[in-house]
């Protein structure tokens, strides 16, 4: 019985000497990865296989390039998300000896930790109630002038500039909001689906962002411009049309 358990704690001893990673890190999605082994005492180490995050398993059975103690190889099969498992052999003091490791392969190949994924919720939960903010006033405020019943205007609406405002500002909080979403969602493997949607989501407000925002200004300008000619007119004849006649 004590040989029995001094051989398994031997064998752990060697696989702990041959394999002190047990995490390699988190990479971005696409990316060359290298595969890295230290050992002293062995002269070559081999990866075996790799499993994918699916449970999927290939074989490898290639040499790692030697650097003294250090041995590395690139593998650059990362398109899954997930968690990849390595496993690998070293002669270890002359032992065969089987090792293994992991890797996380992200959209973004960083992880969030517990407090910055609080601060991009608190981030995403005051964006969107911004976005809210300056959604009510685009939709309710008023954009004509007010007219009299014979279809005269005696005064001029303000209003107009206001929700035109509020409709630029609505999208800007609309996309920083969905921006922070995606980077949440990105971070999280679980969410892949939800992320290439919200991600798609994003690229195409940003595509449309430019447009908004020339198309916004072009109204405004339209709109002060034929402001100053009925406030002209108003101030000439008391009143104005919108067809440009008198009364």
């Amino acid at each position: 019985m004590k040989k029995i358990f001094l051989t398994l704690l031997f064998g752990i001893l060697l696989l702990s000497t041959a394999s002190a990673i047990s995490d390699l890190g988190t990479f971005k999605q696409g990316s060359n990865v290298v595969l890295v082994q230290t050992c002293a005492s062995c002269t070559y180490n081999n990866i075996t296989t790799v499993t994918y995050p699916n449970s999927t398993v290939i074989t490898i059975n290639d040499w790692m390039a030697k650097d003294g103690s250090f041995y590395s190889r690139s593998f650059n099969l990362t398109d899954a998300l997930g968690t990849y498992l390595v496993n690998g052999v070293g002669d270890l003091d002359g032992v065969d000896t089987i090792w293994g490791y992991n890797f996380e392969v992200t959209q973004t190949g960083f992880d969030l930790e517990i407090s910055e994924s609080i601060l991009y919720i608190i981030i995403l939960i005051a964006t969107f109630i911004l976005f809210l903010a300056f959604l009510y006033p685009a939709i309710t405020l008023p954009y004509s002038n007010e007219t009299n019943p014979d279809g005269s205007i005696t005064r001029i609406a303000r209003a107009k500039y206001l929700k035109l405002l509020s409709i630029w500002f609505a999208y800007g909080f609309l996309m920083w909001s969905l921006q922070t979403l995606n980077g949440i969602s990105s971070s999280f493997i679980k969410l892949t689906y939800l992320s290439n949607f919200i991600t798609s989501i994003f690229t195409y407000t940003q595509w449309f962002s430019v447009g908004i925002t020339f198309l916004i200004l072009t109204i405004a300008f339209i709109e002060v411009w034929k402001d100053i000619i009925l406030n002209e007119t108003i101030k000439k004849h008391g009143k104005a049309f919108l067809d440009g006649r008198i009364q």
